[in-house]
């Protein structure tokens, strides 16, 4: 369908001049960036299942094997009840984007000025070109109409389960790393005897334990990085541009529309901005957390008293430093340039 939509570049309609059909080629662009990224999220989900099913067992309260660890569960209820709190509206966004673009083609094409004009394309929801007369496409309008219907609910759908995936296992591989700095910090304490002594083969037992769960960890971020890091790299992106290109669509409206901010393109691409910017900053925020989560782990070894312990017990602690020094995985738009808050601001 996409295709057959894009083939209509190479046919020339009569009459129809490129500044009358300028403004709709460009939302057409950006809705077709939309439904290549919802195929290709699709792709790489379906691709991948089998690694995304293992990677659900972060959610599981038995993930981490150190007893200390389990004590903190109830951080992973929290995280499970921001999510459920998250959900339905992030949900919601995508809905109320795809209603827009689809009822935005009947209140315009209502319009006395575009009714029975053979020169003027029907307005459609992505309103691809497709190699046929306009005559021909306005006689046929509904059927058009209802194909790009089922793709624009259909990018929907791709876009928002995927993103729901990984703001699922962001959170909650953040709350693992919440709890390993946690557990280091204080592992030393509840190692303790009643009496106050340190009891050395229960350190050193635990202690080990705890560095495997980090690495355990660590190999489920690689995971999840190496499955969305095209997906992200290519989101970012977009939304970059995105988020510089709708401000130009929103006045172009405007000033099409009688200088009137109540219609419905600007309404809908308006929307469309405030989606954009939501995405942009969940992916930047998430993965900031993620990373000083990550960095954390290092203070949490750094303040667990650790002057007072073993000869043994202090290499252990520096190796636990040294592996979670080297794991330096992290998403980036370059070399240098980390996908944070920072960015999302320059953008």
């Amino acid at each position: 369908m996409t295709v057959i939509g894009l083939s209509g570049f190479l046919y020339k309609s009569d009459n129809i001049t490129s500044e009358e059909n300028s403004f709709k080629d460009i939302q057409m662009l950006f809705y077709l960036s939309c439904i290549v990224l919802g195929n290709l999220k699709i792709a790489i989900t379906a691709y991948n299942a089998d690694a995304i099913w293992e990677l659900l067992n972060v959610a599981h309260e038995s993930f981490l094997s150190n007893k200390y660890c389990k004590q903190d569960k109830y951080k992973l209820y929290n995280c499970g009840k921001r999510f459920a709190r998250i959900f339905p509206w992030y949900f919601f966004m995508f809905i109320m984007t795809a209603v827009a673009w689809s009822v935005v083609p009947i209140v315009v094409n209502n319009h006395a000025a575009t009714q029975n004009n053979e020169h003027i394309y029907m307005t459609n929801i992505a309103n691809l070109r497709y190699p046929i007369t306009v005559k021909a496409y306005n006689t046929f309008y509904k059927g058009f109409y209802a194909l790009e219907f089922i793709m624009v609910w259909y990018s929907a759908y791709g876009l928002v389960v995927f993103d729901l995936f990984i703001v699922a296992l962001l959170q909650l591989l953040a709350t693992h790393y919440e709890i390993i700095s946690s557990t280091y910090e204080n592992f030393k304490y509840k190692a303790e005897n009643k009496d106050g002594k340190l009891r050395k083969e229960e350190i050193q037992k635990e202690l080990v334990s705890i560095i495997v769960d980090c690495q355990t960890i660590y190999k489920k971020l690689e995971t999840l990085y190496g499955i969305s890091r095209p997906i992200v790299l290519v989101y970012m992106v977009g939304d970059a541009i995105g988020m510089i290109t709708m401000p130009f669509l929103i006045v172009m409206s405007y000033m099409q529309n009688g200088s009137s901010i109540f219609n419905t393109n600007v309404m809908a691409f308006s929307w469309t901005l405030f989606v954009v910017g939501i995405q942009s900053y969940m992916y930047c925020s998430l993965l900031q957390n993620v990373n000083e989560r990550k960095e954390d782990v290092n203070f949490g070894l750094y303040g667990c008293d650790w002057t007072l312990l073993d000869i043994e017990i202090k290499k252990l602690i520096l190796l636990a430093m040294r592996i979670n020094s080297s794991n330096n995985l992290k998403m980036k738009v370059t070399s240098t340039k980390l996908i944070d808050l920072p960015m999302f601001a320059s953008v």
